[in-house]
């Protein structure tokens, strides 16, 4: 019962503060942890890690967007800040562009709970001392058979065959990170969304990086793809994938290959094990994908967590 209370007042802090974390909805102040980390950027009073700022103002932001942008609050890792009753903490998560995860607790309360909220991790995020560690599944650590990482070495012999490779990531953080892994080894073009993110690209180039929701687009559907490599792929978005190949096949006889694989630099078992002890041994509470969490929540308990699963992706659904 102790648990069931202390989600209900994570719950309470996630939901009924000022702080909205990774929530835009105009009205209350929005911290930001990551590029894409925000299903829409509404505008209203932000803040983020002034990397993550930087990373913004090279989007393609609407102009409301921009004047919300123009006015964030910029955020320095392991300094103390306050939004209402929260005393909050950013904590370098180990992903690019200005990638945070955020340490909460209640201001003047005596023995206060300190959560520790994470979007994704990288092998050096930060860790520190919690009660309950609140973590999106990701497939790098909570499948018992994950995929391979995306390598230079089979892309390049995928590359080689003829057709452009079709690198589906889910975010431009995972376009980033994918992009960061082949850099000066294999040239890679971008979709406009991840084009302002990455460091170097080459048009026309045989590895082609795209959102897993850009799938249907129109500038995809007139370039010829070989294969399509899936990363950090749920079931919906591998289904989606299959569904449109199979599509393709039928009106053009172009078979497409759909392979699996995990995005590079991001924590797997081993690391999250090591994350997971620095922070103290904290309970933990998984979100995201239930296929992902099910199989997550059955490991980490192997390892001693003791967990509580919550299958919604988005705050407000988190209980």
């Amino acid at each position: 019962m102790a648990e069931v209370d202390e989600t209900l007042q994570i719950q309470a802090m996630l939901t009924r503060e000022r702080l909205a974390v990774d929530l835009c909805d105009g009205k209350r102040t929005s911290f930001l942890t990551h590029v894409g980390s925000a299903p829409r950027l509404v505008p209203g009073p932000w803040m983020a890690h002034r990397k993550l700022i930087m990373a913004l103002a090279l989007a393609n932001l609407a102009p409301h967007q921009r004047a919300s942008l123009a006015q964030a609050v910029l955020v320095d890792w392991e300094r103390e800040f306050g939004v209402g009753r929260l005393v909050l903490h950013a904590l370098p998560s180990g992903l690019p562009l200005g990638g945070s995860s955020l340490l909460m607790r209640r201001r003047g309360e005596e023995g206060a709970l300190r959560v520790l909220y994470t979007w994704a991790l990288g092998p050096r995020a930060m860790p520190v001392e919690c009660d309950w560690l609140l973590l999106r599944v990701q497939p790098e650590w909570a499948l018992d058979n994950a995929p391979r990482k995306v390598g230079v070495r089979g892309l390049d012999t995928l590359a080689q065959l003829g057709g452009r490779v079709l690198l589906l990531v889910p975010s431009p953080v995972a376009a980033r990170q994918v992009a960061d892994a082949i850099a000066g080894r294999l040239p890679v073009d971008a979709h406009p969304r991840f084009l302002p993110h990455l460091e170097d690209h080459e048009p026309d180039a045989p590895l082609l990086l795209w959102p897993h929701d850009a799938i249907r687009s129109t500038t995809l559907e007139r370039r010829v793809i070989s294969t399509a490599v899936l990363i950090g792929a749920p079931e919906l978005v591998r289904g989606e994938t299959q569904r449109w190949a199979a599509r393709r096949r039928d009106a053009t006889e172009e078979a497409i290959e759909v392979v699996d694989a995990a995005c590079p630099g991001r924590m797997d078992r081993k690391s999250l094990t090591r994350y997971w002890k620095a922070c103290g041994k904290p309970k933990v509470l998984l979100r995201g994908d239930p296929e992902w969490a099910t199989q997550g929540e059955r490991w980490l308990r192997s390892i001693g967590a003791t967990v509580a699963a919550h299958a919604e992706s988005t705050q407000l659904g988190l209980f």
